[in-house]
């Protein structure tokens, strides 16, 4: 794919992760911190703040991640199917404004129609993949600290971030602050399943009320190769695991209103990696 040249995003888009006050230049003229930036201009606007002292251990243990591995994701269920479902979910959203937390690799902003896109991550590997693939405006933020001015944003998305916020009720709080009134942020997130919750997916995809043999054939295949490659996969600094109603009361915890709840237990014929997967739409 040809690289794609993005412009630095306008100063007047960020603000001081912690003061939320515009910076002029990078600099903030409330606490008189200047933010570094790579050298190929990509703000690094990480919290000072002693709380979240930690994030500099967790963006290294990412910049390792992606140093290592490309396509990180992709046995973890980010394939083509899916990345073209979910680009066309958040594609029926209105707006103009959008936000990815945790963009990776960028083949989600690569997908979806022309916005004023955003997106942050805690690698700075990461994004530079991102923008050699997607045209956005990048930065290095915490998800509890994010550096953009109060309703800046229609629609905020991410995937497989929620459950690896420091603090969920901070991160909430933050997503809600920077969406615009009747905005919408879209979490894709995996939950904790009951064994019941289990065996009642797999007899509604496979069983009832009609046998998909073919379909079970390829289910126990593809389970066989991620067991396969479990041992390869990514461990990530947090792991946090909510039951789909949990992580449904910490958006509404946060004062969001749920409207969707998406997940193969409900639709078996989502393209999602397994009945763990959830999709929460929920609006400011």
């Amino acid at each position: 794919m040809d690289r794609i040249a993005v412009t630095a995003a306008p100063v007047s888009a960020y603000v001081c992760p912690d003061c939320r006050v515009p910076l002029r230049r990078l600099f903030c003229p409330q606490c008189r911190h200047e933010f570094p930036s790579a050298d190929d201009g990509i703000p690094r606007l990480l919290s000072r703040h002693p709380r979240y002292e930690q994030a500099e251990a967790i963006a290294a243990a990412y910049e390792d991640i992606y140093t290592v591995q490309s396509n990180v994701w992709e046995n973890q269920g980010r394939t083509p199917e899916f990345l073209r479902y979910f680009s066309n979910l958040l594609d029926d959203f209105p707006g103009d404004r959008f936000l990815e937390i945790g963009c990776g690799e960028g083949f989600l902003l690569a997908s979806l129609r022309p916005r004023e896109n955003f997106a942050v991550d805690l690698s700075l590997e990461a994004v530079r993949r991102a923008r050699s693939r997607a045209r956005a405006q990048f930065s290095l933020a915490l998800s509890e600290r994010l550096p953009f001015p109060a309703g800046h944003f229609d629609l905020v998305a991410s995937v497989g971030v929620m459950e690896h916020f420091l603090d969920i009720g901070e991160a909430l709080g933050e997503i809600r602050r920077i969406l615009k009134p009747g905005g919408f942020y879209v979490s894709l997130t995996h939950v904790d399943v009951s064994l019941a919750e289990r065996i009642a997916a797999r007899t509604s995809e496979f069983v009832f009320p009609r046998p998909r043999p073919i379909r079970l054939a390829r289910w126990l295949r593809d389970r066989a190769q991620r067991n396969r490659l479990r041992e390869v996969y990514p461990s990530q600094p947090i792991q946090n695991r909510y039951t789909t109603d949990g992580a449904r009361a910490e958006l509404e915890r946060a004062g969001f209103t749920v409207r969707d709840v998406l997940h193969r237990r409900k639709t078996p014929d989502l393209p999602l990696a397994g009945s763990c997967v959830v999709i929460y739409v929920a609006r400011k």
